[in-house]
């Protein structure tokens, strides 16, 4: 008989179900707008009603999967009354991979925002592509910045260490954007053991993070483009930051 699943994994598991769930949602909002028949008169009004409802109720249920997935994510780590969490990972003098920079010699200057031309008032991220590969997640800007994060670790965890190692290295107006305990952000988001990144940023500031971020770890600006979603109509687009 298997054993039990631990916090820590049943919490991921309920997470991953609420992100694939949104995702889902996408495809089934484009199902049912595809299967109207645009060309009947009648059919058409009975079909953008339907739609309007099925937005309606989407748009709350969104809302509150991304309060629970928000929610989920502030779970400490080490659980209650588990005591201290995990130590501090030590950086070594590990050489930067191929094509990266090296972050312990080169640190970025202060986040610089950039003016943006998208309005992203109306529309929500899904989802990004890296390097030609597709990653979905929450339908939220800080749910979607903790998976990108948390990807870009995976594919290379000592210069992500490097650049919270750095102190003040990667701020803005100041304040730090990545620290090793929590209390050092004004919204953690929990990335690995002893790394958590700044989540309290608009859109626009995001933005600016992730591009001096995708640039300051050796990716091709034109190698990362953001999946986004129209909240009313729940068309789809793709944005670049490369510009």
């Amino acid at each position: 008989m298997s054993e039990p699943a631990g916090i820590d994994e049943t919490l991921q598991i309920v997470r991953d179900r609420l992100a694939q769930m949104q995702g889902d949602l996408d495809v089934l909002s484009g199902a049912i707008w595809r299967s109207i028949d645009h060309d009947s008169a009648d059919e058409l009004e009975t079909g953008v009603r339907f739609k309007q409802r099925f937005n309606q109720k989407r748009e709350s249920l969104e809302q509150a999967m991304d309060e629970m997935l928000a929610l989920l994510r502030d779970y400490p780590s080490s659980g209650p009354g588990r005591g201290a969490g995990p130590a501090e990972p030590t950086a070594g003098p590990t050489e930067p991979k191929a094509g990266q920079k090296g972050l312990e010699t080169t640190p970025p200057a202060e986040i610089e925002v950039v003016p943006l031309s998208e309005d992203l008032d109306q529309k929500v991220p899904f989802g990004f592509v890296l390097t030609g590969q597709t990653f979905t997640s929450a339908s939220a800007w800080p749910l979607f910045y903790e998976a990108l994060l948390q990807e870009l670790y995976g594919r290379g965890a000592e210069s992500l260490v490097r650049l919270v190692g750095e102190s003040g290295s990667f701020s803005y107006q100041g304040k730090p954007l990545f620290a090793r305990v929590p209390d050092a952000l004004d919204d953690p988001l929990p990335i690995a053991d002893a790394i958590f990144a700044e989540a309290d940023l608009e859109p626009r500031i995001l933005l600016s993070v992730i591009k001096h971020l995708i640039g300051e770890l050796g990716y091709p600006l034109e190698s990362f483009k953001i999946l986004l979603r129209e909240k009313n109509r729940g068309t789809v687009e793709t944005l670049s930051i490369a510009a």
